[in-house]
């Protein structure tokens, strides 16, 4: 089982990035960003939140399950 983690993209935190944390290092993710302690999924809140899933981690989940 894979840990996922929300990444803002934009100062106004309007986009989110999800990406998938590597088992060996949990500050590393699949596709070889390095996200800090804050890198946490935040509330969406009263306004509406863009997310997406990175498509190399999704890749990397999907080259493990074969």
């Amino acid at each position: 089982m894979y840990e996922m983690r929300a990444e803002p993209t934009t100062a106004e935190r309007a986009i989110l990035v999800w990406h998938v944390i590597a088992k060996n290092d949990a500050g590393s993710t699949l596709c070889g960003r390095h996200l800090g302690t804050a890198a946490r999924a935040v509330s969406a809140g009263p306004e509406a939140v863009t997310e997406r899933y990175c498509s190399l981690c999704m890749t990397g989940v999907s080259e493990a399950a074969q």
